[in-house]
């Protein structure tokens, strides 16, 4: 017994030093497993966790000769075998087992790892390791063939516990730390951008117009429960989706977007769920899904009704078992996401289509919030109005913000908005875009009874007749120096009436923007575009000379024919 005693020094020495030779997990394991091959009749050797929320054991690494694998894999137990995990936990002592039926614990664990090792009976050496009050891990001695094990390993094994424990907390930690400052370091601008909105979000109408909901959003203040706000498009969910976030325990946490119907259906899954190296043409590298990068956060999937039958199946899956798969992986990922969902579409009408699923449909539809349309908040009209307009002046860098028109209130608030906030915020940008210094005649913008805001003495669109003025304003410049080149012509053209002389005074706009295009047909004989046409002469774009002529019912042809007759004699 002293001998043995003695012998264990150089023993334990040599494997603490191998443990803590660097930061390299992998490469520590790989130096400790080729020392202890000469003490332990080893294949392999594995660390694992239980989770007895999940009522699984979390593969997380294998080490074998040269080589190491971060495994990453869950495998899920029978209550049976959960109890008898904790168990094992609580013993704080080494466990020897083999593999004698597909249905107990070290089967299932060999089937977790058979992509790595082959499946076949073998015994197992099993230590608890433990840290403070802390269950690091299951490290786990898998030998060569079944009963290679002796009470002397049994020994050995104890003696390491400790100083596996201790190292195996710290590269483990070690390693999170890097793979969280990976993740940051790709979702940085999207989540600071994402979390300034949310710090920075005031939603107007809180107390008037969306009083009700925002009461109901209130109480949802420190809790983690789904939610599913559901509204017609265009009316702020996603803006009650960050509030919601902001008073969850998890604000702090990623807050990963995703808009189910701006992703197309063949990428569905790659984006939620992520996807291998090699898994599609064009994957020439591992990427995490949204629900990866939401991890201890939470999720929000807008416009959730768009999500195909299979990437349904597949939520579903994240929601019930929290874990997902990568597309082209085998390797069952854990996550802890909180989810809150949107849609505009009748959820319940699509159960009875068959486009939603029933189950999923139970797990999202938790703690609904409404958002109502504008029509049904009108008095939030003018305070949301005087929001987009001062947030388009500091947009656009205006010194004094625009009045609003002296009818434009009243408009408003007699239109249906079937576009709801989002058209309002809309309707401000086009008139401070066409007018910044006011004021803004929102009502002009409006469209009514199908076509656009039409005044009472012409069809055209406000935005049609602003062109028309302009193009009219260009013609009226050119009418001196086309006034003596009418006198050219003692004739007028057949079919037309005769061109106004230059002293004649227009009675209307009209009549002079008539006068200055036939007198630039009449000395271009007809003639609108290239070398000497007309519109080269009222320097205007040919298209926009023909959609003039059209509109005041004048045709090139007849100064052409005159033209034609007069070189005939």
């Amino acid at each position: 017994m002293t001998t043995t005693t003695h012998n264990d020094l150089p023993f334990f020495q040599e494997t603490v030093a191998r443990l803590s030779a660097s930061l390299d997990l992998a490469e520590n394991m790989v130096s400790v497993f080729s020392y202890l091959t000469a003490h332990f009749p080893l294949e392999g050797i594995s660390l694992h966790q239980y989770s007895d929320r999940l009522k699984s054991l979390k593969l997380l690494f294998l080490v074998r000769e040269g080589r190491f694998d971060y495994v990453e894999s869950l495998v899920e137990l029978s209550p049976q075998e959960g109890a008898l995990m904790l168990q094992h936990e609580k013993g704080h002592d080494v466990v020897l087992a083999s593999k004698t039926s597909i249905c107990d614990v070290s089967s299932k664990h060999s089937q977790g790892l058979s992509h790595l090792l082959p499946d076949r009976s073998r015994a197992y050496l099993v230590g608890i390791l433990r840290s403070g009050n802390e269950t690091v891990g299951h490290l786990c001695f898998i030998g060569k063939e079944e009963n290679c094990f002796t009470p002397e390993h049994e020994r050995k094994m104890r003696l390491l516990l400790t100083p596996f424990a201790l190292a195996m907390s710290n590269m483990l930690k070690f390693r999170r730390v890097l793979a969280f400052q990976k993740k940051l370091s790709e979702e940085k601008n999207r989540l600071e951008k994402a979390m300034d909105l949310i710090q920075d979000s005031k939603i107007v109408g809180s107390l008037d117009g969306l009083g009700a909901t925002m009461e109901i959003v209130k109480s949802l203040e420190g809790r983690e429960v789904p939610v599913l706000i559901r509204g017609e498009t265009g009316t702020g969910k996603e803006l009650i989706a960050d509030m919601v976030q902001r008073i969850s325990p998890r604000r702090d946490a990623p807050f990963v977007k995703v808009n189910c119907g701006a992703i197309p259906e063949n990428l569905m899954d790659s984006e939620l769920f992520g996807y291998e190296k090699g898994a599609f043409t064009g994957a020439v590298e591992a990427r995490p899904g949204k629900f990866e990068q939401a991890d201890g956060g939470t999720l929000f999937l807008d416009e959730v009704g768009e999500l195909t039958q299979q990437a349904q199946v597949r939520l579903l899956r994240v929601l019930q078992n929290g874990v997902v798969e990568r597309l082209g992986g085998k390797k069952s990922i854990s996550v802890d996401v909180r989810i809150i969902t949107a849609t505009h579409r009748n959820l319940e009408q699509m159960l009875k289509d068959g486009s939603f699923r029933e189950d999923l449909y139970y797990r999202v539809y938790v703690f609904p919030i409404h958002v109502p349309p504008l029509r049904k908040r009108k008095q939030d009209i003018y305070a949301l109005t005087s929001h987009f307009i001062e947030a388009a002046r500091k947009r656009l860098g205006l010194h004094l913000r625009p009045s609003l028109g002296p009818h434009a209130l009243e408009t408003l608030m007699e239109y249906s908005w079937p576009g709801n906030v989002r058209e309002l915020e809309n309707l401000v940008e086009r008139a401070i875009t066409l007018n910044p210094q006011g004021p803004l005649e929102l009502e002009k913008l409006l469209p009514r009874n199908g076509a656009w805001y039409m005044d009472k003495s012409t069809s055209r669109s406000y935005l049609e007749k602003l062109v028309d003025e302009r193009v009219e304003s260009l013609l009226q410049k050119r009418l001196p120096d086309l006034a003596g080149k009418e006198t050219v012509l003692s004739d007028k053209p057949p079919g037309t009436g005769s061109v106004a002389s230059a002293n004649d005074t227009p009675q209307s706009l009209e009549q002079a923007t008539r006068r200055c295009i036939e007198a630039a047909l009449a000395h271009c004989q007809g003639r609108i575009h290239g070398p000497g046409g007309a519109a080269g002469i009222l320097k205007i774009n040919p298209s926009t000379l023909r959609n003039k002529m059209g509109k005041l019912g004048i045709s090139a042809d007849p100064w052409k024919l005159s033209t034609q007759e007069t070189e005939l004699k």
